[in-house]
């Protein structure tokens, strides 16, 4: 994740860069917002993990272009079971997405996501970590459609698709299994790599303070499927994150 966030913070620099050398009404803006990320992934955990998180982003805008870059990263480590196991969980969600202003209702986008959970597995009556994880980095694209509200802000309603890569370290549940022969999702061990694809859709609600200031909510839902092959079988590895924040944008 630290090689990654480095690459396209090199990425969003150099973007910089070019933006204020070819046009000198370059505008820039940042972003502190709180919230929560919940992860639905029923094929593995019993319990919904809800991560508290804080998201920074930074951005610049051009003409009809604009770049933002923005990275959330839990606070803290989030309380997780499965089976006979607990653990506690945390995650990191880094965004770079280059967009387009058609219209003033209309922009198109494209983007790079990288996101990674980070999990540490024990049994409740013993303190062994088991450490898990589920990333995923790859392309997204779609588009957003805006409805002034008047004094009201503006509602923004977004749809895209994503196409990732995947990357998955899974340990074997401890549990008293009365089908020992049966391999289920909850068996899969070792690392697993591949591919999910899905949609990504959210609402914004965008309401100014002043010239520079806006109070930003943002309710998204990112919906993933992805097929695991373990010994010959075939296994659902799909999830849903939900994320909702509520934050400040400054216009420099």
């Amino acid at each position: 994740m630290k090689e990654r966030l480095l690459l396209v913070g090199v990425i969003w620099l150099i973007s910089t860069a070019l933006c204020a050398q070819e046009n000198q009404k370059v505008g820039y803006m940042g972003s502190v917002a709180f919230g929560y990320t919940n992860l639905d992934f029923d094929a593995k955990l019993d319990s919904t993990p809800s991560f508290q998180s804080i998201v920074v982003t930074g951005g610049l805008m051009f003409e009809s272009y604009y770049v933002n870059l923005s990275y959330a990263d839990s606070v803290g480590n989030t309380s997780i079971s499965e089976e006979e196991d607990v653990g506690d969980a945390g995650r990191t969600d880094l965004d770079l997405t280059f967009g387009y202003r058609v219209s003033d209702a209309l922009s198109v986008f494209l983007g790079y996501k990288d996101s990674e959970t980070d999990i540490d597995f024990k049994l409740r009556d013993d303190d062994v970590v088991r450490k898990e994880y589920y990333r995923k980095d790859g392309w997204f694209a779609g588009a957003t459609y805006n409805i002034g509200l008047k004094s009201a802000g503006t509602l923004s309603l977004s749809l895209g698709y994503v196409d990732l890569k995947t990357d998955d370290l899974f340990k074997a549940d401890v549990e008293d299994d009365d089908e020992p022969d049966v391999n289920d999702f909850d068996d899969l061990t070792g690392r697993h790599k591949g591919d999910a694809d899905g949609w990504s859709y959210g609402i914004n609600w965008l309401v100014p303070v002043n010239n520079n200031l806006f109070i930003n909510t943002t309710y998204k839902i990112n919906d993933y499927d992805e097929e695991i092959k373990f010994e010959g079988k075939k296994y659902s590895a799909d999830q849903k994150l939900t994320f909702f924040n509520v934050g400040v944008i400054y216009l420099f």
